[in-house]
Order: structure tokens, then sequence, then C-alpha cells
């Protein structure tokens, strides 16, 4: 993921949605692939994508103690399964832009590198990635400061 906007704006949005227990981005998404990162089969299930990015008010989030989440199946987890569908608030779509899924988007605050990211040959000219490499490099540039 790249982050492209003050995540302050995150924090506002569960301040106005202080009801709820976790939001997420609420893609309508059907896989467009078979197979997907790495060459992996591509599964679909419903709220697809949601779990990617997910701001949790802990004071509603008492269902996901340990010991559910180690005993969850994955699927469980991602399809949300241990909160009521009330309780789930929605964030705009800007907040976890699926890249190479959606057309570019100047306004996207965090880009998902859903297929793979720029760091690989086959995805080196995706959208987003002058922008992800020029973080990497100067990231880089301060580790060796």
């Amino acid at each position: 993921m790249l982050c492209r906007a003050d995540l302050a704006g995150l924090a506002a949005e569960m301040e106005r949605q202080s009801d709820k227990a976790v939001l997420v981005v609420k893609h309508d998404y059907v896989p467009k692939t078979e197979r997907k990162f790495l060459d992996q089969v591509q599964t679909k299930y419903a709220r697809k994508n949601w779990s990617s990015l997910m701001l949790f008010n802990n004071e509603r989030c008492r269902a996901l103690s340990a010991q559910y989440v180690n005993a969850a199946s994955g699927l469980e987890l991602h399809r949300f399964g241990w909160v009521d569908e009330s309780l789930i608030g929605e964030l705009p779509r800007e907040w976890n832009w699926l890249v190479t899924e959606y057309d570019y988007n100047p306004a996207a605050k965090i880009v998902h590198y859903t297929l793979g990211g720029p760091w690989f040959d086959a995805y080196r000219d995706c959208d987003y990635a002058a922008e992800w490499l020029a973080e990497r490099e100067a990231m880089n540039r301060r580790a060796e400061g």
C-alpha cells in the first residue's frame, strides 16, 4: 500500500462514525482474474477486499478476542462474521483504492496493490508506481543518512 494523504482523515472518519465497530471501504468487487499476486488462485467471496484496510473502534470490537481470532477461519474473519452488519461503517473508496482494478484516481488517499506492486518487474509500470518507487528511494536515503 502507498499512503498519499494525512491519516488524520481516517481518525476524523472514526469520530464521525463512533457508533461503528469497524470502518472499511465497502468494495463491490468481483475479481477480474482467476489468478492473483504471485500466481495464487483468486478466491471469490462476499466482502472481498473489505479487510484490506480496517479502522477499529476498540470499544466496540469486543468479539475480536485472541481466543476468537485464533479459532476463526480466515474466511470468517475476512467476511466480518464477528460483527453485525449495522456496526460496519463505510469509508470513501479513496481510502483503499485498488490499483489495476480501478482506473487511476489522482484523489486516491491510500492505494492498495492488490495484484502486485512496483517492486515486481511485472508491475513496474502500474498506476502510482513512480510515487511508490520515489518513496522507497527517499526512505533508503534516510536510512543511509
